[in-house]
């Protein structure tokens, strides 16, 4: 793909906002390699102890998920997102976790009823929240009483020079994350920020930086 050909850049960008169909699955495969360290860094930022109550927003295919149910026991796990195949993928790759559930939802809210979940996060789906601050404040409903909720994802200072970024993203820089959050109600605490290198497109080495932002109710 040629990275001035719009066409290309404008399906890019509506894939990763809500993978579907073939092409889909197959993005959704190469997240979870592009994306394991920041998912697996915003994971270790939860401390999860046995019996965790966890909402994940946006996991995609869910291949991680399984790694999530082996750090303590008892933990009861709620995956939602806005992509019916992603949905129904990761019920397909998480058949066997009787404590593993997945719902499809609008983006727009968060189906759980009040102070359910002990512990929550998401990585890299902040960009496509409709309505930001309404989606937060649901969030903190959700959250218990000294429950923790964290945050993954790519600074605009990075992200700005992404070229699908164009099409459908709302950037985002740490402060700007961290003020939705405070607005919603929650404390903010240590941000974590972290330097990593992936594969680009070409199959060459990038470096890319990303924030992990926690907020505790």
């Amino acid at each position: 793909m040629s990275p001035d050909n719009t066409d290309e850049l404008i399906e890019l960008a509506a894939q990763l906002r809500c993978p579907h169909g073939e092409r889909g699955l197959a993005i959704a495969h190469n997240m979870d390699f592009t994306n394991a360290n920041i998912i697996c860094k915003t994971i270790d930022s939860l401390e999860i102890v046995d019996n965790d109550t966890i909402l994940e927003i946006g996991p995609g295919n869910g291949n991680h998920v399984r790694k999530i149910m082996k750090k303590a026991e008892g933990v009861q796990y709620y995956g939602i997102d806005i992509s019916a195949d992603m949905v129904s993928e990761a019920e397909k790759l998480n058949l066997d976790i009787p404590n593993a559930n997945f719902m499809l939802t609008d983006g727009r809210h968060v189906p759980f009823t009040d102070n359910m979940f002990r512990k929550g996060f998401t990585t890299n789906t902040i960009y496509f929240w409709e309505n930001p601050r309404q989606y937060a404040t649901d969030i903190y409903r959700v959250m218990q009483p000294g429950g923790l909720f964290s945050i993954g994802f790519i600074p605009k200072r990075v992200m700005q020079y992404i070229p699908f970024t164009k099409y459908g993203f709302t950037l985002y820089d740490d402060s700007s994350v961290a003020a939705l959050f405070k607005d919603a109600g929650f404390a903010i605490l240590p941000e974590i920020t972290e330097k990593e290198m992936i594969q680009g497109p070409a199959g060459d080495d990038i470096e890319r930086e990303f924030v992990i932002i926690t907020a505790g109710k």
